[in-house]
């Protein structure tokens, strides 16, 4: 019972100290996502939503959400150093995205494995919101939540029709590698803690992290069921990894997408400016003269 009473609390102090007593703060960025339970996206079913399930291939085949399309984060990003880095012509990219259904008139609900995947999912909500995609909803605990709530799911596809999507790119919501470099910037590893001391697992060209980076694993923002921690953890993770939740935050990762769910998490709690960095250690790493420690 306490603790139902001090989550809100804590969220309330955490909103008051990101508004930046004394001009200290940073000006909030509202990042459009929405954190909806299932209930939730079944009524923004019932509205005409598009649909983006960000899992892999043989998870949608044995089913998912009516009207799903498929999103593969890597058919928005480019190749090797830049494997993480999202392809530079908006519109493209928003076209793209309007081939699986996405329209600026109509919602947009995202969801995935939640805790068994990646962070796909955040990856596919980050990209409309910094599209400028006005109503983005993502599903908390993704397709098991979904599928555990009795909801209906189907094996059947069909090719989404043409979405109407134009792009209002938001600078305020990606990180550059100049950005990174910056030292008002406050940058959050969270990868594992493996490869935050060395690791390369998944291919970077050198191990370790970016030099005053802090770690959080990107698992500990969810809970076992794979929805979003309590503002209150969230408070208590910043703390202990020595982040100012007043000041720029900028997430990164491998390739930008375990760092675009913790940005969206960060941002659905209360923290006031958050930015994904998209091409995160894959491009870091590759270039000689970027620091790196372990």
């Amino acid at each position: 019972m306490l603790l139902r009473w001090l989550a809100p609390l804590t969220f309330v102090a955490l909103t008051l100290f990101t508004s930046g007593a004394g001009g200290a703060g940073v000006p909030p960025v509202r990042m459009p996502i929405r954190i909806v339970d299932v209930r939730g996206a079944a009524s923004i079913l019932q509205r005409g939503a598009a649909v983006l399930d960000a899992r892999d291939a043989a998870s949608f085949a044995q089913g998912h959400l009516p009207g799903a399309q498929m999103y593969a984060w890597q058919a928005f990003t480019g190749e090797g150093a830049a494997r993480g880095r999202l392809k530079p012509d908006a519109q493209a990219l928003a076209q793209a995205v309007a081939a699986l259904g996405v329209d600026g008139a109509r919602p947009a609900l995202v969801y995935g494995s939640g805790a068994s995947g990646w962070g796909e999912e955040g990856h596919a909500a980050w990209l409309l919101a910094l599209l400028g995609h006005p109503d983005v909803a993502l599903l908390d605990g993704g397709f098991t939540a979904w599928k555990s709530a009795g909801r209906p799911v189907v094996t059947s596809h069909a090719r989404a029709t043409m979405g109407r999507f134009v792009a209002r790119w938001r600078d305020d919501l990606v990180a550059r590698k100049a950005d990174v470099g910056a030292a008002r910037a406050q940058v959050i590893d969270v990868r594992s803690g493996l490869e935050f001391r060395g690791a390369t697992p998944y291919g970077e060209a050198r191990g370790g992290h970016i030099p005053g980076a802090r770690h959080i694993d990107w698992r500990s923002l969810l809970d076992e069921r794979g929805r979003l921690v309590p503002s209150s953890r969230v408070v208590r993770l910043l703390a202990d990894a020595g982040i100012d939740p007043g000041r720029e935050i900028v997430t990164c990762c491998t390739c930008g997408v375990r760092s675009a769910m913790a940005a969206v998490a960060l941002a659905a709690r209360g923290v006031s400016s958050v930015r994904n960095y998209d091409g995160s250690l894959a491009e870091w790493s590759a270039d000689p003269g970027a620091p790196m420690e372990r």
